[in-house]
């Protein structure tokens, strides 16, 4: 029993890796929290009783660390791809 589990979760692994299902899920991911930030802020700046600086310092504030995330992300993901 252990043995066929051990083959198995080995396929299963090597599926993944060969494959680059995470790399692609982790790049899908933080596409869809960009769009997501950016829609929200969007909303903000809707309803916001900041001057025109203030919400720009706060919409700066919230997508400077998802543009971070995305860079690492797309870099990762095409230098995955020169492997």
């Amino acid at each position: 029993m252990i043995d066929k589990l051990r083959a198995f979760l080995e396929y299963f692994w090597t599926w993944v890796d060969s494959r680059a299902v995470v790399r692609r899920t982790v790049l899908a991911y933080t596409l869809y929290m960009t769009w997501y930030g950016v829609h929200a802020c969007i909303e903000f700046a809707k309803v916001s009783t900041f001057d025109g600086l203030g919400t720009a310092a706060v919409i700066a504030a919230v997508l400077a660390p998802i543009a971070a995330l995305q860079g690492f992300a797309f870099a990762n993901y095409t230098n995955g791809r020169k492997e």
